[in-house]
């Protein structure tokens, strides 16, 4: 064989629709291996200051404490991207999301009573089967620390309570 004949037979290997096809299947089977190949653990940023830190004990040195975001400011962060993702601005002065705008929230929120413990009384609220079980929730809570309601205050709880326990359950009927 001759070196033309040689080049004319490669040429035609090379300009085949099988050679082509099977050039094409491979760039597709590299491109979807690239495409779902995991990452590294390396960047990831917890991992990296457990490195850190392991590094920083081996070698005796003192520990950095590693960053870490409260839930408040993880939940606010969300709130406010949300906000903004259908374009509304956050109010910014108070720093926090308030737990409920319902009267039972702002009654005892008024009486300086923690959001935590506001969420939960209404979370327990919603829970319960009938009005005598609502106003012993309150009961309860009022014994608790930081919740200071007596007389007056407690009798108008409860009954802000029940109204917003029968409110929920009559819309959920609905």
């Amino acid at each position: 064989m001759q070196i033309p004949e040689l080049f004319e037979t490669i040429l035609e290997f090379i300009l085949s629709p099988i050679f082509l096809f099977a050039v094409v299947m491979i760039i597709v089977v590299v491109a979807v291996r690239y495409g779902t190949r995991s990452k590294s653990s390396s960047g990831v940023p917890v991992l990296k200051q457990m490195r850190r830190m392991a590094t920083e004990i081996d070698k005796g040195k003192t520990i950095s404490e590693p960053s870490v975001k409260s839930r408040q400011d993880i939940i606010t962060q969300k709130f406010n991207s949300q906000m903004k993702a259908i374009g509304l601005e956050p109010a910014t002065e108070s720093g926090y999301i308030p737990v409920s705008y319902t009267p039972l929230a702002r009654f005892l929120k008024e009486r300086g009573v923690q959001d935590d413990t506001v969420s939960a009384i209404l979370a327990g609220l919603m829970e319960e089967e009938n009005e005598t079980d609502v106003r012993a929730i309150i009961t309860a809570a009022s014994e608790t620390p930081g919740v200071d309601l007596t007389g007056a205050e407690l009798a108008k709880a409860q009954d802000l309570a029940v109204s917003e326990w029968t409110n929920v359950r009559r819309s959920r009927s609905v």
